[in-house]
Formats: structure tokens, sequence, C-alpha cells
């Protein structure tokens, strides 16, 4: 669907394109904005998959006509948009899409005549813009006082530092935990202390925190609220995405569990309310309106320990469920049945983060990742010899990727940083490394505390009570 957002300066709704079902620009029309992009490309409208709302008939091959809409320059910047062949947005072709038009900004009517066009991209406009940058929000994330959660929360926080968020945008460090520990001189912090649920089942923290934020008097107070992971490390302005939320409306990553029939079924086993509402599959980063989530958060725990208290009594839906694994994910679900339950919609998007485990993406759309999730990281092969002093027994699953080195998974992860990372290494292992080694060139390694563990095989996880 089409997307805008409303705001003085150069508005969304004043950069935008309209695409029409017949020549002359008549017919149905779509009309979207620089906000919008695809899991292959940023900035641009792909017509695989998309409908024209007015007849519900397929865009796909079938836009005849369009206008481009805004000012010539934008921050002293001349743009137009670029209408190609393929739906490369989506999908990943051997040859080179053929551009059919590119056009500057007039508001006139472009007919493509008889070449079907099924990607239209805006080209050359700034990172962010002005209208997107009017959209307060504010960054946070779940975690406890250990040696595993201390790193991350270094490198979470530096890469937040640099990754050239608007100068207002917040940042808070949400602490399960029964005191303040250490860290809070130097990070944002929240605390709050575990409920005894927690000793069970530790995903509760999250929601349970971000509940008592909420409550709190150092709740957020800007417009949206991003809720990423410790080890979601940012590195591109989150504007944009910040500027498509509203009230009633989120956005977030698409889940693992994307589509999967299961998701459906569970909810109906818990669900109180709105139970012929299809859940949305949402995964972090989440992007809500402050106000959806200060509704979500309390719900969120209660059908998180529901939905635990359920396979504690009957063992046979975790078999039932382990395909979605109901399990861990639990609080995953909780999320999303909890926005069900109040009719709060996601918008869904893939690209948001790009994980360790994903396959790797081509250099031109490592431009365009706004985070990573961190998990592992490899030497490329043709290192083999630097690479040996680091070397992991783990993760041999993934040894196509090449000679593992480091991993979140191993209690040496908080000191020994592989350093320097070679030529040829993949963009999610360049990232975490780096990352960890700015940041402890930066922060210092963790300082030894009461407030976690050591940085040994039975301390590494050693949450503080």
């Amino acid at each position: 669907s089409s997307s805008s957002s409303s705001s003085s300066g150069h508005d969304m709704k004043e950069i935008a394109i309209e695409l029409y079902s017949q020549a002359g620009c008549t017919g149905d029309v779509m009309r979207y904005t620089p906000a919008n992009d695809e899991e292959r490309c940023d900035r641009c409208v792909d017509m695989c998959q998309r409908t024209f709302e007015g007849s519900g008939a397929k865009m796909h091959d079938s836009v005849k006509s369009f206008r481009v809409i805004g000012p010539k320059t934008v921050d002293g910047r001349e743009w137009w948009v670029s209408a190609d062949q393929l739906c490369s947005g989506v999908y990943a072709y051997p040859k080179e899409s053929l551009v059919r038009k590119k056009v500057k900004p007039s508001g006139k009517c472009t007919e493509l005549g008889g070449d079907s066009a099924n990607l239209f991209s805006f080209n050359n406009l700034p990172t962010v813009l002005s209208s997107e940058n009017l959209v307060s929000f504010h960054i946070a994330y779940s975690a406890e006082s250990s040696q595993y959660f201390g790193y991350q929360a270094y490198a979470n926080y530096y890469a937040f530092l640099h990754s050239e968020q608007p100068e207002q945008t917040g940042y808070t460090r949400l602490l399960t935990s029964s005191e303040m520990d250490d860290l809070e001189a130097r990070i944002p912090t929240f605390q709050a202390p575990r409920i005894q649920y927690s000793n069970r089942y530790t995903p509760i923290n999250k929601p349970d925190v971000i509940d008592k934020w909420m409550q709190s008097s150092q709740s957020p107070t800007e417009e949206v609220v991003v809720i990423i992971d410790p080890d979601n490390w940012l590195l591109r302005p989150l504007a944009k995405y910040a500027s498509m939320v509203k009230r009633g409306q989120a956005l977030a990553q698409k889940a693992f569990f994307y589509k999967h029939p299961l998701v459906k079924e569970l909810y109906q086993l818990v669900c109180q309310r709105n139970c012929g509402y299809t859940p949305d599959d949402a995964a972090v980063p989440y992007f809500v309106h402050r106000d959806d989530l200060k509704q979500i958060a309390p719900l969120w725990r209660e059908l998180t320990m529901k939905i635990k208290d359920m396979t504690w009594k009957d063992p046979s839906l975790l078999k039932k469920f382990h395909d979605i694994q109901v399990d861990w994910c639990a609080e995953m679900y909780g999320y999303v049945f909890a926005a069900a339950e109040l009719g709060i919609r996601h918008t869904i998007k893939g690209g948001l983060q790009l994980r360790d485990v994903d396959s790797p993406v081509s250099p031109e759309k490592e431009k365009f990742i706004p985070m990573i999730h961190m998990g592992r990281a490899w030497f490329p092969k043709e290192h083999a010899v630097a690479a040996e002093r680091w070397r992991h027994t783990e993760g041999r699953n993934f040894a196509y990727r090449g000679i593992q080195v480091w991993c979140k998974c191993n209690w040496t992860a908080s000191h020994i940083i592989p350093w320097p990372v070679p030529e040829g290494s993949d963009f999610v292992s360049r990232v975490t490394l780096s990352l960890l080694h700015n940041s402890m060139q930066e922060y210092g390694p963790l300082p030894k505390s009461r407030f976690r563990g050591g940085p040994t095989r039975g301390g590494y996880h050693t949450n503080f009570p």
C-alpha cells in the first residue's frame, strides 16, 4: 500500500510518485513516497506482489503512466525517478534490468507506451529527508547485568553514537536487576527489579521491563519507540522508518515464522478478544507509537506467561508447535498476539536487519542495511593462517562461510576480538568485529565488578540477581 507522512519542510507528501493503470494518468492510481523501500533496494517501489487498491488488479506489467511530484531540488540536490523493467526490488536476476525512463519532478504525466516497468526508484535524494527528521523516536533494548550483556551494551551504544541518528534521538538500556549497575555512568539506563517468573523463563524480562519503563517517570517522551535487541547494532539513520509509524500502525522486521499457519493456531489457543484477527508476523526491530507500546507491554507480558504456562502444563504443545520454536520464542508470540488483540497493525518489511546467518548481500545492498543482528564472525578460507589462532569448533554447519573466529556463544567473546579483519570478509563479520574492536578501544575492557561474573567459562552468563 502507499505510504505518506505529513510535516513541513520538504514534506513526504510533496515528494511522491503516482502510478496509473491507464494511459494519460487515468484509471486506478497508487501514490508512493521515498519512505517506501523493498528487500533489495532503498527508496523504491516494486510492482511484483502489489495490487491497485481500487480494482484489486495486479500492478505487475500493468502501470501505463506515472507522475513524479516534488521540488526540483532537495537540500541542493537534483533528484529523479527511474522506471526499470524488472522486479529487481524483490527478486535477484542474472541480467541487469533495463531502465525504461528517467524522469525529473514536474508533475507532468509520463507515458510508458508499450514498455513495462516494474521498479520505480527515487534517485539522489539525501539519506534523511528533513520531513523524516521531524518524527522523534527513542531506541531501547532490554538486558541484564552480566559479562555476556556487558560487552554487547558497549558495542550497542558505540554503534548508536556512530550511526548518524538525528540529534534529538533518545536511547535507553532497559536493565532487569535488583539494583543499578556500574555501566549506568556511561550508558543511559533504566533499571527495574526482576519478577520471580524470570527465574524459569528469562525472556519475560523484556515485556516486564518495557512495561515498568512505560509506567515510570522516565518513560519516553518521543513519539515513536524502536525496540531492538542488545545484539542489534545500528549502522544507518532510522528516521525514515520512524516516520512511517502512526497511532495504530507500527512497523517491524519480517519474522522467521512469516506466514506459518501454526502462528494463527497458537493465537486461537490464547486470545481473549479480537480472535478473528490474523496476527502480524513481526520481529525486532519494532517501530511502534509510544501510546500503542504502553498498551501492548502489559498484555505482551501476560500472553507470554500464558503461552509458557500452557506448554509447561501440556508438554505435547511443544511438539505440536515445535516448528515455530514456541519454547524459547514465546515472548515473540506474546508481542504479536498482544498487538493483534489491541488491533494494532504492523507494516512488515524485510531488510530492517541483517543476521549473521543470513545469506551475504551485494556491496550495493550493504549501503542500505539499517542494523545487523550479530552472532558469529568468519575469516575467509584463504586467510586460514591468520584465522588459526582464533578458530572455533562451534558452528560447523556454517563452515561454507569461512573459518569461524568469533561467536557470542563462546565465553571468550567479551575480551578476545580477532583483529585486524582480513580483506574479503563478509559484511556482518566485518561490522561485528569492527564494532567490538572500536568500542573496546573507546571504553576499555569491561571493568571487573560485583555486577557480573568474570570472563570465564562459568562467569560469562552469570547475571546479577
